[in-house]
């Protein structure tokens, strides 16, 4: 019975701050018009007291300049397309129709209005890709977030079936993940002449460095949730070297790259039906937990070159919104019971330090980072990281969505 109404309890805080985030999005500026249809920008940028906002203008120079702030407006296909899919599953548990047409917005403006897909071959660059940000006059492809754009317009397939066969989202998204396991063969093992720590694309197509699973992890995951409607035996044998190269260095790893890894591995066991990805899945698992601060919730602040670092620091952009789906992901796979209250710990924490300021750039969001020993947001700004960067994608949505899937039992495994 008490176990009934704590879940309750938690249904009814998780249906609060995804509405509260909801109205965030609609209110900040981010989507101007705020029903979707010009889609949704990268950030709001603070600017009083942030040390990086002259360098977050000149790398990024699209944005709106408001009291206090600014949008940072470049439009990205993964931001778009993690809002797109936070409105949809809204629209199914705390929202409604409203919601779902915003959803339906942001999707229309994706493929039809932001000229961010490439259509047919352009150069090098094949039909499916989509291009990085519509800032940007030159093709900008990065591993990562073609993952997302790969995962996204899948379940689409399965959230919204005529919506994805109006927009052959199908077919874009299986033509992008071809390409993505061509470049992730050609470009894994290759070292930058200058910088052997640094794997690229000898093409010079592929943007990102795939030492890291920030970058190749989340390629697994598309590539894995691709296999699971195309079984194509090359993505099974590219998921399978990166996933060991990740084991074989799995000490060596942060705590950032340990939570791409495992969303990547929970893919893979959940697709490829393999049970060495489920014992792969369990080290990862392991390893997460094992960083985890058991009285706060927290996962430290590792990511140092892109974000403040400490033990104290909560990351939104890099750290704790990736924990939480991987979290997900992992107990959905190994039925962990220590992953689920892992999971509940963390997501405690992230109802508890939800932006309350009642100022419509702040008001119902997560900033970019949280100090614990200062019990307010701060801890230090960069030009893509800190607390001064209040993201659309990679933070906002992916939190809402994380919260929205844990409180219906689910991941993004089920997408």
């Amino acid at each position: 019975m008490a176990s009934g109404r704590k879940q309750k309890m938690m249904k009814q805080r998780v249906k609060h701050a995804v509405c509260a985030n909801l109205e965030w999005f609609r209110r900040s500026g981010v989507m101007d018009p705020a029903d979707g249809s010009w889609g949704v920008g990268e950030r709001v940028a603070v600017t009083g007291g942030n040390s990086a906002i002259e360098k977050m203008l000149s790398s990024f120079p699209a944005w709106s300049m408001k009291d206090g702030y600014c949008i940072i407006e470049q439009r990205r296909a993964d931001c778009n397309f993690q809002t797109l899919l936070l409105f949809l599953l809204a629209s199914r548990s705390v929202g409604g129709a409203a919601e779902r047409e915003t959803a339906r917005r942001l999707l229309e403006y994706l493929y039809c209005r932001s000229g961010l897909l490439f259509h047919e071959d352009a150069g090098k660059v094949p039909a499916g890709a989509w291009q990085w940000s519509h800032i940007k006059q030159s093709p900008v492809i990065y591993f990562d977030d073609e993952a997302w754009c790969v995962l996204i317009q899948l379940a689409l397939t399965r959230l919204e079936p005529d919506w994805a066969k109006e927009f052959h989202c199908r077919e874009r998204a299986l033509q992008l993940a071809d390409a993505l396991c061509v470049g992730m063969r050609r470009s894994f093992g290759h070292p930058k002449p200058d910088d052997p720590a640094f794997w690229c694309d000898p093409e010079d197509l592929w943007l990102g460095n795939l030492r890291m699973p920030h970058w190749g992890s989340l390629g697994c995951m598309a590539l894995a949730a691709a296999y699971g409607t195309q079984p194509k035996p090359e993505y099974a044998e590219e998921i399978r070297r990166y996933c060991r190269f990740v084991d074989d260095h799995l000490a060596s790893w942060d705590v950032s790259e340990i939570c791409y890894g495992l969303i990547g591995a929970a893919f893979a066991a959940k697709y490829l039906g393999d049970s060495c990805f489920g014992e792969y899945t369990a080290r990862l698992e392991a390893e997460l937990l094992r960083r985890q601060n058991s009285e706060t919730g927290n996962f430290p602040s590792e990511h140092e070159s892109e974000a403040p670092v400490g033990p104290d620091k909560v990351d939104t952009i890099y750290t704790v919104n990736w924990a939480l789906l991987a979290l997900e992901c992992a107990a959905a796979v190994t039925g962990n019971p220590a992953t689920v209250s892992a999971r509940e710990l963390l997501m405690e924490l992230l109802l508890k330090i939800q932006d309350a300021t009642p100022a419509p750039q702040f008001a119902g969001c997560w900033r970019g980072m949280y100090d614990l020993s200062a019990g307010d947001w701060g801890g230090g700004d960069r030009y893509e990281g800190g607390a001064g960067s209040i993201y659309t994608g990679w933070t906002n949505a992916p939190i809402s969505i994380g919260l929205l899937l844990a409180s219906a039992g689910r991941s993004l495994l089920d997408l």
